[in-house]
């Protein structure tokens, strides 16, 4: 199932020109996303600032439409949107002002309905075809991309990120197996109360639990405020965390244990920029089996 997934055919190319369109010889890019996922814009964000020679600034779609766009007249910085189900009338209206007012724009899609379609004109678009695990696909897909555009003396982070994206139906079942009791824990959470809180570059997994795949009460806070959610609903807290953030968390867990909630860890031990597609792949894998 994962490998069929998984399958990136055509949509690696496309996206990765794309991307690569959209980089190549640019100092600055505005990120934005619409949609139920828009983790998957920071996610972006955080790749591009990470691994090229461009500075990314990811801005909500709406502040991106009433405060930015309409009043950066000759400083019109290009634009990349990340688009995920639910977003096609958030895009309709941050296409016109984006095309209105002369801005680049780029976008990489889930497959869009005719009537923005028709309003695609000029713009750079890639669709990409949304499988069982749709969220996970587009993440390895802007993951391998910007990998393969990275800046020359992050060449070796980038190519192992790159080789990674590309073998990871081959090391699922590694895995699910070394992370059993962590999948306990997420199955747990998506059908009990719990609040899902995540480091940065955490943020798609804990968004999936909550807002993609939950049966149950779900609320998703970043690890800074997760502490105020803790009362008389929910005394459970999922935490996607990574190996290398592992010090600077402890203060804010602390802070929720010492309001009486229980705190589960799923802590990846991998790079913070890959950790979101195996903590994905647990999410998918805990869904699928009860």
């Amino acid at each position: 199932m994962v490998g069929e997934s998984l399958e990136l055919g055509p949509d690696k190319d496309t996206v990765l020109e794309l991307v690569r369109r959209s980089t190549d010889g640019r100092r600055q890019v505005i990120v934005s996303s619409v949609g139920v996922f828009g983790s998957a814009g920071r996610y972006l964000t955080y790749l591009l600032n990470s691994l090229t020679g461009v500075s990314a600034f990811y801005v909500e779609p709406h502040e991106l439409m009433y405060y930015v766009v309409p009043y950066d007249e000759g400083r019109e910085i290009d634009v990349l949107l990340v688009v995920t189900p639910g977003g096609a009338n958030d895009l309709y209206m941050l296409l016109d002002q984006l095309i209105l007012t002369g801005h680049r724009v780029a976008l990489v899609s889930e497959p869009l309905p005719e009537v923005i379609k028709r309003r695609l004109g000029g713009v750079d678009a890639v669709e990409v075809s949304w499988s069982s695990m749709g969220l996970l696909k587009l993440l390895v897909l802007l993951a391998y991309s910007v990998s393969s555009v990275g800046r020359r003396e992050l060449h070796a982070r980038a190519r192992r990120i790159r080789e990674e994206c590309l073998s990871l139906a081959e090391v699922a079942d590694e895995l699910v197996e070394r992370y059993d009791e962590e999948l306990r824990v997420i199955r747990e959470a998506l059908s009990e109360p719990y609040v899902v809180t995540y480091t940065p570059t955490l943020e798609p997994a804990a968004e999936l639990v909550a807002s993609g795949l939950s049966k149950g009460l779900a609320v998703v806070a970043g690890v800074q405020r997760a502490y105020l959610y803790v009362g008389k609903i929910f005394s459970k807290v999922l935490a996607f965390t990574t190996d290398v953030e592992v010090h600077a968390l402890r203060y804010h867990l602390n802070r929720v244990i010492e309001r009486g909630a229980t705190v589960s860890e799923v802590r990846l031990r991998t790079d913070p920029l890959t950790a979101p597609l195996y903590a994905l792949l647990l999410v998918y894998h805990a869904a699928a089996v009860k």
